[in-house]
């Protein structure tokens, strides 16, 4: 555990040969003091004291005055501290018979701070009060705290948001500005590490109470605390929630919160952002019962809310509870709240619906065989590799083709009349070859009761080219393949060339640059030429329309670079790859 106060290098050797638990034991003429007051400048400084003694005398330790009993009459005892303050040193710590003079030191500080110290000789003790700044408690908000310096005492009033130790009396206090964590508490004696919430005669305070404390600030490590603080106020919650949070899965449930409470009714407010997915379905108000101990239950309010079914990411839903009353001695209405959390897993494709998640060919093939020879209607993921090429249609754009695990034809099935990545048509015809490792996308049945596949409509959702051919995200002549959005988020640059597919618009008949805005499905951008080849000759573009059709709302894929002419992208520097209407 973390010391409260830390020993001074000079006074520490008080404790050698301490005070007896007893507390002072009155003024003697054989050890007198000039003065049993002294006070050290908030900047810092010294302050002398003259001791008179028949004999040798010694500082024997530090005490700490009680400030008042339980009932709230003042207390005379006194009692020992553990340790000497850092803050405090003095000259000497001991003397001979006779006059001797003895300086105490403090450094600067921005707070109030004091400490009895006890001059002995022979059993017979003096006592010395020194303070240093002023020790009223100014009013603060944890933000004032946390900004404030350390040793400077604040009076804060914050819930209870949780409790860490109810021996010592370590929470945490939070007033909506801020959190300040509260170490140590006084109990009602105003006696530190004396079971102060929980004990026979504690205070008894709960999670959800707001508490009045004040106390000077320290700080250990990044934590801001308040240490062994005096409880001046208690405003006990009007709420009581049996949890205060719950986790539901994908699939969505209904959640009842318990909610006890002493003001004028229980009232809910769910989070805007959860209101598409969390809604109210019931409230039963069930009344509490008086007994000869409890004249002033409880009623209780149980919440029923219904939380959707998730097919997102996972979230998180806050409902804010309340519940006021007038309270007749401040004439002021007192209310609590209190908040639930419900949090929701994150949806997830099974396996097999999944794009991350695609079936093996095996077991394709299984589900082909369950699903029988008409699709059921559902999307489906499997991984493969390309064993045979059946066909090829560039009329038609699309391919047919058996995948299987191993590449090889046995134990293969067929994709029938597949798109080509991205659900576009095939161009070239030569996008796709025998050993490339594709996901297939679409639906499944078993034709004629003997042909696993896929059927009419899929396509190719990701394509690694076999040994020596270009991936899916790679272009001709190693370039990036980019969506048009991706294009023009890219960096300006000579160096970085990327193959872009999109229609044509804009393009005026006769254009021997081909100068057009090319459109797909992220976004549009503006092309600056486009040349027959890489390294072709300029103002052929008319050449390219009359051989491949090409004209306004044709499919045609590029290679550029980015660059922007007067701050608008342009793909620069752009030849021609393929072609289709």
């Amino acid at each position: 555990m973390k010391l409260k106060y830390i020993f001074g290098v000079a006074l520490s050797a008080l404790f050698i040969m301490g005070c007896s638990d007893d507390g002072p034991a009155g003024h003697y003429t054989d050890i007198t003091l000039d003065q049993t007051f002294i006070s050290i400048p908030v900047d810092g400084g010294d302050m002398t004291v003259t001791v008179k003694a028949a004999n040798d005398w010694k500082l024997a330790g530090l005490y700490q005055k009680i400030v008042k009993n339980a009932d709230g009459t003042r207390d005379t005892s006194y009692t020992p501290l553990p340790n000497s303050p850092a803050w405090l040193t003095a000259n000497q710590v001991s003397g001979s018979a006779g006059e001797s003079r003895v300086t105490f030191h403090a450094d600067a500080t921005a707070g109030g701070r004091e400490a009895e110290v006890c001059f002995e000789m022979n059993g017979m003790k003096q006592f010395l009060m020194v303070r240093q700044g002023v020790l009223l408690a100014s009013d603060a908000k944890c933000s004032d705290v946390i900004a404030g310096p350390d040793g400077k005492n604040f009076r804060v009033t914050g819930k209870v948001t949780s409790i860490a130790n109810t021996h010592y009396g370590n929470w945490y206090l939070d007033d909506g500005t801020g959190v300040v964590y509260i170490y140590g508490t006084n109990d009602k004696e105003g006696k530190a590490a004396n079971d102060p919430i929980d004990g026979a005669d504690g205070w008894k305070f709960e999670v959800g109470d707001v508490v009045t404390v004040e106390g000077p600030k320290t700080t250990y490590g990044s934590t801001v605390e308040l240490v062994n603080v005096t409880v001046v106020k208690i405003v006990k919650s009007l709420l009581k929630l049996e949890s205060t949070e719950t986790e539901v899965d994908v699939n969505g449930a209904n959640v009842e919160v318990k909610v006890a409470y002493k003001g004028s009714g229980a009232y809910f407010k769910i989070d805007d952002n959860a209101k598409t997915w969390v809604s109210i379905i019931d409230t039963k108000y069930v009344p509490g019962i008086k007994t000869i101990f409890e004249q002033n239950p409880a009623d209780t309010v149980l919440f029923s809310f219904n939380v959707a079914p998730n097919v997102g990411d996972s979230r998180t839903a806050k409902i804010e509870f309340m519940s006021s009353a007038f309270d007749e001695e401040s004439k002021k209405t007192n209310s609590t709240t209190m908040d639930f959390t419900i949090k929701q897993q994150a949806f997830t494709l099974p396996h097999g619906k999944n794009p991350d998640d695609p079936f093996t060919v095996a077991e394709a093939i299984a589900k082909c065989q369950e699903i029988g020879t008409t699709t059921d209607g559902e999307t489906y993921y499997a991984k493969g590799k390309i064993s045979k090429i059946e066909e090829m249609s560039t009329s038609y754009g699309n391919a047919t083709f058996l995948i299987s695990d191993n590449g090889g034809e046995e134990n293969s099935m067929k994709v029938y009349r597949a798109k080509n990545v991205g659900n576009e048509k095939f161009i070239t015809g030569d996008e796709i070859n025998e050993g490339d490792e594709v996901v297939i996308v679409g639906k499944l049945k078993n034709y004629n009761g003997d042909t696993p596949g896929f059927d009419q409509g899929c396509y190719i959702y990701s394509l690694k080219k076999g040994s020596g051919g270009q991936s899916a995200t790679e272009g001709a002549d190693g370039s990036k393949i980019v969506t048009v959005a991706e294009f023009n988020a890219a960096p300006e640059s000579n160096g970085v060339w990327y193959q872009l597919t999109g229609t044509i618009n804009n393009l005026k008949d006769g254009d021997a640059y081909g100068n057009f805005d090319l459109e797909d499905a992220t976004g549009s951008v503006y092309v600056y030429g486009v040349l027959s080849e890489k390294g072709g000759a300029k103002k052929q573009f008319q050449d390219l329309v009359a051989a491949k059709g090409i004209k306004n709302g044709s499919k045609i894929t590029i290679v550029g670079t980015r660059g922007s002419y007067n701050g608008k992208i342009e793909v620069m520097n752009a030849y021609f790859i393929s072609a289709s209407n």
